[in-house]
């Protein structure tokens, strides 16, 4: 791995069952560095998960005109 920091985006969850959140985001040369920044900067909560993602390893997903039709959806979407 190279040593330039990347952006990490950081999700939680406050109870088993609950919503995954989306909260912050930290920037960290590797991925260990990222999770203590992210547990370190958002230690408000007593969190039952946190994860770290980093951010060029999320996908866009482009959707046609009518994001509210479903099969215009389906069969609209692209990756980019």
């Amino acid at each position: 791995m190279n040593n330039e920091k990347q952006e990490y985006y950081v999700f939680t969850r406050i109870k088993r069952g609950d919503e995954l959140l989306f909260i912050g985001s930290v920037d960290a040369d590797s991925d260990n560095l990222a999770k203590v920044f992210a547990n370190y900067t958002y230690d408000e909560e007593d969190w039952f998960e946190m994860f770290v993602v980093r951010k060029n390893h999320f996908l866009k997903v482009a959707l046609s005109e009518g994001v509210m039709n479903y099969e215009s959806r389906v069969k609209g979407a692209e990756v980019l």
